[in-house]
């Protein structure tokens, strides 16, 4: 499902705990989770199928050893994840001890937990420890449900937890669309949207599951229920900013610096930032090369967003970075206290036209990328000498690669570019369109403004050698001088870099 979907998220639902053990499952869903750029999600069960595993040594539990045993899984799987955490993961567990394990794979994203889960002890686990609760319409119509969602929240709220912070999904699993009602959720789509609204609006649930596999069904779902819901969601919930961001913890809560308006953050953001205290922040807040701690950590999708983006930042009195691929040599990528706009997700390489080289890339996309997309096509383009780079802080600064001698500079290629101005315009610069400013974004860095987009003319590559040569550099100059003229005299197809090393452990100086 996986390898043939870019969008859906992929999810068991739910595993059992007993057929999985913890520390195996951890890995199996981070490598699913790499290798699905970011979409897996797990929803766990402490499980049925206790009776089929007995004869294996398992042993039956009851309510309460099963949430002792779900906490501590959900513990192993954290541990497991936890790049941040040195030395291996050890825990002193009833069920699942470990007495030592190397951790990883990381995954691409943080992934969640969901919980199928309906006695109180574990409705107080999911506010607990999840990220979400997932049960079954056919439990909501019980008297239950009416002290569920209140349970986890109180759990929650004791745990230090924003109770927002739990995502509420609902399995849906009688259903189906006709042209008449034949009950709850099996009539035509305006009595859907009629039925689930009230979920949504007032018992929290924001993810709907359907458990058939009728086509008509899930087109009818992606079609006109999940819109018209949406719609009328929006429409219920118009003038108010209920729900329109991630949940944070009050330990998050706390982390904000003073002295930035968070709330007055533009609503087409509040999903794409990342502040102090949440999971993703040890990723963000620094580049390669420096350490910063930034208040607020912006990841625009669009130009349009990188526009609110500047907007907000201009409002605030911080200071401001912009971040493509996040080596950040010269310490402008990241800042303490301030506001940094990373461009990691604007990432689109597009070959505009084969005919005349000419190609599109976003800044956040790294060279390795590039060459990548540009090779089926015959092309390349000069660009650094390691494939993580990001496009925009070098295709804004210079740009020297292994074919600077015979093609020059990246930005001797740069024929137009989309650019987000400090006072919100997005502009496309080129030699006939703000011609200045077309001149200034070709080596000036982040001076002038956000750049969104570039478009290069690539050259023709065939085929490549390339070699690397250690010699002996204890005549270190007149070995300079040597190598100096080899490249002076050698044709332009060939770029030269060297590289001095001291000696170390008796051995003599190499380049």
């Amino acid at each position: 499902m996986a390898a043939r979907t870019e969008r859906l998220r992929i999810s068991g639902n739910v595993l059992s705990l007993p057929l999985r053990p913890p520390a195996v499952l951890a890995r199996a869903a981070a490598s699913l989770d790499r290798l699905s750029h970011g979409r897996f999600e797990l929803g766990l069960g402490a499980g049925a199928f206790w009776d089929g595993i007995e004869g294996m040594g398992a042993r039956r539990l009851t309510a309460g050893q099963g949430v002792t045993a779900l906490r501590e899984a959900i513990d192993v799987l954290r541990g497991v994840w936890d790049d941040t955490a040195t030395g291996p993961l050890r825990l002193d567990g009833e069920y699942y001890p470990i007495p030592g394990m190397q951790r990883g794979p990381k995954p691409a994203h943080d992934i969640d937990i969901w919980l199928g889960a309906y006695q109180p002890k574990m409705l107080a686990l999911t506010g607990q420890k999840a990220n979400g609760w997932l049960p079954t319409l056919e439990y909501l119509r019980s008297p239950d449900r009416v002290t569920a969602n209140r349970l986890i929240d109180e759990a929650a709220v004791a745990a230090g937890r924003e109770p927002r912070e739990i995502r509420r999904l609902l399995n849906l699993f009688t259903v189906d669309v006709s042209s008449r009602s034949r009950g709850f959720l099996q009539g035509p789509v305006e009595q859907w949207v009629e039925q689930l609204l009230p979920l949504v609006l007032e018992e929290g649930f924001s993810t709907f599951l359907i458990g058939r596999d009728d086509p008509r069904l899930i087109q009818t779902l992606g079609q006109e229920i999940a819109p018209a819901l949406r719609e009328a969601v929006a429409t219920e919930r118009a003038g108010g900013a209920v729900g329109t961001g991630p949940a944070r913890t009050t330990v998050a809560l706390a982390e904000r610096h003073p002295g930035l308006d968070y709330d007055a953050l533009p609503r087409s953001l509040a999903t794409r930032s990342v502040e102090p205290g949440d999971q993703e922040y040890e990723r963000v807040r620094h580049t390669y090369s420096w350490h910063g701690s930034p208040a607020l950590v912006l990841r625009p999708q669009t130009a349009a967003e990188v526009v609110d983006a500047v907007s907000y930042a201009r409002t605030q009195d911080v200071p401001l970075s912009v971040r493509s691929g996040g080596h950040g040599i010269s310490g402008r990528s990241t800042n303490d206290g301030g506001v940094v706009i990373d461009m990691s997700r604007m990432s689109t390489v597009e070959v505009l036209d084969r005919a005349t080289r000419r190609v599109r890339l976003e800044p956040g996309a790294r060279w390795g990328d590039v060459a990548r997309a540009l090779a089926p096509y015959g092309l390349a383009m000069s660009s650094g000498d390691y494939g993580d780079v990001g496009v925009g802080g070098l295709a804004t600064t210079g740009g020297v690669g292994y074919l600077a001698r015979k093609h020059g500079l990246t930005i001797d290629h740069v024929v137009a570019a989309e650019i987000v101005t400090a006072d919100g315009r997005l502009l496309r610069v080129d030699d006939e369109h703000h011609p200045d400013l077309f001149w200034a974004v070709r080596g000036a860095g982040g001076n002038f403004g956000v750049v969104t987009a570039l478009e290069l003319e690539a050259y023709e590559v065939d085929n490549v050698v390339y070699a690397q040569l250690v010699a002996d550099a204890t005549d270190t100059a007149p070995l300079l001088r040597r190598w100096g003229q080899l490249v002076e005299d050698a044709p332009r197809e060939l770029t030269s870099f060297l590289s001095l090393f001291p000696g170390r452990r008796g051995n003599p100086p190499a380049a």
